[in-house]
């Protein structure tokens, strides 16, 4: 009898240990989130940043012109541009006949820059816009160049709001960034004025010995008006990191954004770009906290840069896509 109850205590053990062991391996890691709910299981969601916003971009506007006649295009937003009679050559340098197909998308406010990731760096310098665009011609889909000084005319509606002299800028696929995927380069030297056409109305104008076709930009530099900052972080909430938020940068006074970075070493979201000290700039970070596509949360906070500014976010709220569309769009 006593034998039968010691083996029974012995195997009682075992299965303890067992249990014990097996919940040791089965171990589930919980953590608060955002929305203050506890015992939620971690899981982690990726933003897919520039793909949120794809559907309110701005869009591709397509024209025909005749190669042979001079012709004005004139896109949804403003912009103008006159081809005169026989200006468009094949890459062999030949003038083009008959028809010619141009391809133009227009980039005049914050909205439609951070939406297409065409923004306004150059380098690590921001630059403020006073109108960009990306124009190009075709025929039977093989692109086509200008003929120099054939008296290409550009008339962009001003974006800004200064009166000062701007320059002209092409754009270059940006190796470094793919959040802001233009990198800048000054073209010409000579400064660009913007003109009063009506009480209400100005725009620079601007008549090419040299155009190239793709991305241009009527830009000024930071660094020519302002003093530049040493250092810019953001800091998040807990449980927000690399992959599932982001935060973008809008100034109040000036048409210039950006989107940030994560700086994983030191656990927060910084921009690579030099910032104007003294400036006030509105701050935008948001999450992404489910599969669907509204799993947002947000927030906002308008700052004056400090020469060492630092931005806490400790709570975010939730929001879905399009009302975060339209928070974009009013900053």
């Amino acid at each position: 009898m006593k034998n039968k109850f010691l083996i029974s205590a012995v195997i009682f053990c075992c299965m303890v240990f067992s249990f014990q062991a097996c919940k040791k391996d089965r171990t589930v890691v919980y953590i608060t989130p955002s929305n203050n709910t506890p015992n939620t299981p971690v899981v982690n969601f990726t933003v897919s940043i520039l793909s949120n916003f794809k559907k309110s971009a701005p869009v591709l506007q397509r024209f025909t012109i005749n190669a042979a006649t001079g012709q004005w295009v004139i896109g949804a937003k403003g912009c103008r541009f006159y081809f005169p009679a026989n200006s468009l050559l094949n890459m062999g340098n030949i003038a083009v006949t008959g028809t010619a197909d141009i391809e133009l998308i227009e980039y005049m406010n914050k909205a439609d820059m951070l939406f297409s990731g065409v923004t306004v760096g150059s380098g690590n310098q921001l630059l403020e816009s006073g109108g960009m665009f990306y124009l190009i011609a075709k025929q039977n889909g093989v692109e086509l160049k200008l003929k120099d000084n054939c008296g290409f005319q550009i008339k962009i509606p001003q974006t800004n709001n200064t009166p000062d002299p701007m320059d002209f800028w092409i754009g270059e696929n940006n190796v470094d960034d793919s959040l802001n995927k233009v990198d800048w380069v000054k073209k010409d030297t000579v400064q660009i004025v913007p003109k009063q056409d009506t009480a209400h109305f100005s725009s620079y104008n601007i008549q090419f010995n040299y155009f190239k076709f793709g991305y241009c930009n009527i830009d000024r530099e930071w660094s020519k008006f302002k003093t530049l900052i040493s250092k810019f972080r953001i800091k998040m909430p807990a449980n927000c990191n690399d992959t599932n938020s982001t935060a973008l940068l809008l100034f109040k006074n000036y048409n210039c954004c950006a989107w940030c970075s994560w700086l994983t070493a030191e656990k927060a979201i910084a921009t690579h770009y030099q910032l104007p000290l003294g400036e006030t700039m509105k701050v935008l970070v948001y999450k992404k906290t489910g599969p669907k596509e509204d799993d947002l949360e947000y927030a906002i906070k308008e700052i004056v840069l400090t020469d060492d500014t630092q931005v806490d976010f400790t709570s975010l709220v939730k929001c879905t896509n399009l009302e975060l569309e339209g928070f974009i769009k009013a900053l």
